[in-house]
């Protein structure tokens, strides 16, 4: 009986939980909506919301400011919900074959999955030569948080950290979510400043002024005469309400990448007496695919509304934001302050001579246009690529979306191998093992470098337009 009891207070519990980050998302977008600094500077409302998770929450600096009826367990939501966003992530996703060839694809393929090697690389290499150095206590697999949290976002730095924390690496949630908020406000705030200096510079082909910002971007709310559907039923609601269709496909494959984690684990422990954990959000990508390619082969495909499965995804982003930014153990973060700030430095460093160096170079036409895209995707989410393409593009005439979309579908292997062996290679191996990932990083980066010059993709004496 105190069993049930218990159990039923944790349920209401994560309903309390839950009902607060829904508050807490609405007051963002009203703060928004309102104060103009925030529309000047286009900071996302679950980035307002998770401050404030931050500052009246449980992990508030000041105790009498832990007002917020939020759990011990608020921050535990976001290794949960990456598994939703994964799961969700390639169903109803069927890309058109014709768009996949082509130099401005190679060329677009190279710049958004080059770039994210590279920060894993310098990443690690930053902290190899230098950061553990002068903080001999920090793990080296500090080097991997810049790029978790930067190309990543909330969801790979809630991913990995969890992953870490299972290897038995603590602090590296709230180290990656650190570099994943830095990377996401710093991202937007900079890229906003280069949108200004590439008009000057007469870069940009759409715009001419980029401060005269529909209102609708500013405010984040739709006139409505502007407002547009955002999913379509493709089961009658008579029968079963289409949102809840949708979400049932999403948490089937979850539960699948669920089951099969476990199983993975249960099986190598009994077999080999090691316990080799493959981590959720992986396994149920893959359930995803699979689920995916079902839906496409048996032609069922057609009942399942790729915009309601990105609102199930959307949703369960922005709520993964105010988990990893309200939960963050600021005492680590003080901690390790100056390794943070170096190397996300280091990464808007790299980020802004890959803008220049590769991403000036692998567009013929629009690319400027098409590098905000990358801009945004790599120093956040791809959420945040398009609100920058959109200031320059607004009518997104140039592809970059679609493009970044498209090489997104083949680069995935290559990220998520990124996010699941170099921990379990560096805990395994050490110092050595750390310098093979850096290693491997960087021949990769090199051979996607040969190939995007050999496809053209790449042309390192294509003069830097302007309009």
């Amino acid at each position: 009986m105190l069993m049930e009891l218990t159990m039923s207070a944790a349920i209401w519990q994560v309903m309390v939980d839950i009902s607060v980050i829904g508050t807490l998302l609405l007051i963002g977008e009203f703060l928004r909506a309102k104060v103009k600094l925030l529309q000047t500077i286009l900071v996302p409302p679950a980035v307002i919301a998770g401050f404030l998770a931050l500052m009246f929450g449980p992990q508030s600096p000041v105790e009498q400011l832990k007002v917020l009826p939020l759990s011990s367990s608020f921050g535990t939501y976001a290794s949960v919900l990456i598994v939703v966003i994964f799961a969700a992530t390639p169903i109803g996703d069927k890309p058109q074959k014709e768009a996949m060839s082509g130099s401005r694809l190679s060329g677009m393929f190279f710049n958004v999955t080059g770039i994210a090697v590279l920060q894993y690389a310098v990443g690690m290499l930053v902290t190899l030569v230098l950061l553990v150095k002068l903080y001999p206590s920090l793990n080296e697999n500090f080097g991997l948080m810049m790029a978790t949290g930067f190309y990543g976002g909330h969801g790979t730095a809630a991913a990995v950290g969890s992953a870490l924390n299972n290897l038995g690496v603590p602090n590296m949630t709230d180290l990656g979510n650190a570099c994943a908020t830095i990377g996401i406000v710093g991202g937007i705030i900079s890229g906003m400043i280069i949108i200004n200096w590439g008009t000057r510079k007469g870069y940009t082909h759409y715009v001419d002024n980029p401060s005269e910002l529909p209102t609708e971007m500013r405010t984040g709310l739709v006139a409505p005469a502007n407002q547009k559907s955002c999913a379509k039923g493709t089961v009658a609601s008579i029968c079963l309400d289409p949102l809840g269709f949708h979400v049932g496909i999403v948490m089937f494959a979850c539960w699948v990448g669920y089951m099969a984690s476990a199983w993975f684990a249960s099986w190598t422990l009994n077999t080999f007496s090691i316990k080799i954990s493959i981590p959720e959000f992986c396994l149920s990508l893959i359930a995803g695919i699979l689920l995916n390619g079902l839906l496409n082969k048996t032609g069922t495909h057609k009942y399942v509304d790729r915009g309601t499965v990105q609102r199930i995804q959307g949703t369960a982003t922005d709520f993964l934001m105010i988990s990893g930014i309200g939960s963050l153990n600021l005492s680590v973060v003080f901690e390790y302050a100056i390794p943070l700030i170096v190397v996300c430095a280091v990464g808007f460093l790299i980020n802004w001579i890959w803008f220049m160096a590769i991403g000036a170079k692998s567009s013929e036409e629009d690319w400027f246009e098409r590098n905000m895209m990358v801009w945004g995707h790599a120093t956040g989410v791809a959420a945040t690529g398009v609100l920058l393409q959109r200031v320059v593009d607004p009518e997104l005439k140039s592809r970059g979306i679609e493009d970044s979309g498209i090489a997104d579908v083949f680069n995935r292997p290559i990220l998520i191998a990124l996010q699941v062996f170099p921990p379990i290679v560096i805990v395994n191996m050490g110092t050595y093992g750390s310098w093979i990932v850096t290693g491997v990083c960087f021949a990769c980066v090199a051979v996607m470098w040969i190939f995007a010059y050999i496809t053209k993709g790449w042309v390192p004496r294509r003069p830097i337009k302007t309009y």
